[in-house]
């Protein structure tokens, strides 16, 4: 069984981006949490010690293999930094001892950076509340457990370790149409800095109100107004006089655990792509937020969304795949990203929903936090989450412009929602 090994196969989702990361696509996150006192750094090192022995498929470095790329257990402890507040993107593919995931501290906030070969954004903030509720637990509070929880007591579960896109794979589905180029904005990304970030804060309850009143989902709003506003942006840039990729489209992540019974803590999301193609004219909101939905209400299914299982994982398992050498297989993925990958998508927005912890951990802590580092591609990312009445939108960038930032919550104002927005 995986969990007995002393390596492990890179899950199906995993396997791209050994060949793709680097500081311009790095396939890296951060998630966060804020407390309501200062973090005791002694206390934190026991905790994080702790957790990822409970967790050893994190407690891992990348090595090439001779087909395929794997993951090999060690029992080295990452240091505890002092946080960045926009985190550099330097998980190093090459390097023999890169760490793939990263713990921070600053004041009263605990960072976690993780790279995408281990994990996704359900996983990596299922480890951060055990890691809190451990910290919370060795500082002498009380709290009750939550059910999807790893933590450092209890033994690892054999479904932490699976593969959920191989365990639900389906041969027999076909697979998805291949999507044309999307349109990109054109402002360069700048080479001064990695990154910046962009945060707005709202009141869950103002955005559950307009979403209500518009029959639609949180997501399927914030995609729509995510969409109007790049519509926009293509028409500042006179992309009319000379029409070319006027497809915008967004790739929005859907956690298939919601699908399928599984407790995996490795990555098992795939995506759905709601689009317009401005060669059909301009578009009002309300055109866009109802192709929006009807696109996302079709697409989010677990028989469309199994076509994407069907290519992955029939693509891995195609016995002239598995025969080729790593260095062919490297070439062959890095394209085969930047076309089914970075070229047909304007932007990105994955929502990690609703944060939920026990009632007795409410009073230790001020909120939670997640950033998306953006690739050169796409140049901009968005991820949002909520806590208690609280929404967080990130808008990370590789470019200096602003504008579809103010775009975005300009139009949050227009539709009644007061907004909190800072530069980072």
């Amino acid at each position: 069984m995986e969990q007995n090994k002393d390596w492990l196969k890179l899950d199906n989702a995993a396997k791209i981006y050994p060949a793709t990361s680097s500081r311009k696509s790095p396939a890296q996150f951060r998630l966060a949490v804020t407390l309501n006192f200062p973090v005791k750094l002694k206390i934190l090192q026991q905790a994080w010690e702790r957790m990822l022995k409970r967790c050893p498929y994190f407690q891992v470095y990348l090595r090439r293999g001779f087909f395929w790329y794997y993951l090999q257990r060690h029992q080295d402890i990452p240091p505890i930094e002092l946080m960045e507040l926009i985190p550099t993107p330097t998980f190093h593919m090459n390097h023999k001892f890169s760490h793939l995931i990263r713990i921070s501290a600053r004041e009263s906030t605990i960072a976690l950076d993780f790279s995408h070969i281990i994990t996704d954004g359900n996983g990596g903030m299922r480890f951060l509340i055990g890691l809190i509720y451990e910290y919370l637990r060795l500082d002498g509070a009380h709290i009750d457990k939550i059910e999807t929880i790893p933590y450092p007591d209890d033994e690892p579960s054999a479904d932490e370790f699976e593969d959920g896109h191989r365990k639900f794979f389906s041969g027999n589905l076909p697979k998805p149409d291949a999507l044309p180029k999307a349109y990109h904005i054109s402002d360069k990304p700048f080479t001064h800095k990695d990154f910046k970030l962009i945060s707005g804060k709202i009141q869950l309850d103002d955005i559950l109100k307009i979403s209500r009143q518009n029959q639609v989902s949180t997501t399927e709003y914030l995609s729509a107004v995510y969409m109007f506003s790049l519509m926009q942006i293509y028409k500042q840039e006179n992309r009319e006089k000379n029409p070319k990729n006027t497809i915008i489209r967004l790739e929005v992540p859907v956690n298939m655990r919601k699908f399928h019974p599984s407790g995996t803590m490795r990555n098992f999301s795939l995506y759905v792509s709601p689009e317009i193609d401005l060669k059909l004219g301009d578009f009002t909101f309300e055109e866009i937020l109802k192709k929006v939905h009807h696109s996302m209400q079709i697409q989010i299914d677990s028989k469309e969304l199994g076509r994407q299982t069907s290519r992955n994982v029939g693509g891995e398992l195609n016995l002239i795949v598995r025969i080729i050498p790593l260095f062919v297989k490297d070439i062959y993925l890095s394209n085969l990203y930047r076309r089914l990958g970075e070229n047909c998508y304007s932007g990105v927005l994955s929502n990690l929903g609703s944060i939920s912890i026990p009632d007795a951990a409410k009073p230790f802590i001020k909120s939670f936090d997640c950033i998306l580092v953006p690739n050169h591609g796409m140049k901009k990312s968005c991820v949002v989450l909520s806590f208690q009445n609280e929404l967080t939108i990130n808008f990370s960038s590789v470019v200096e412009s602003t504008e579809l930032e103010r775009l975005f919550f300009t139009k949050l104002v227009e539709d009644g929602i007061s907004v909190s927005v800072k530069e980072i």
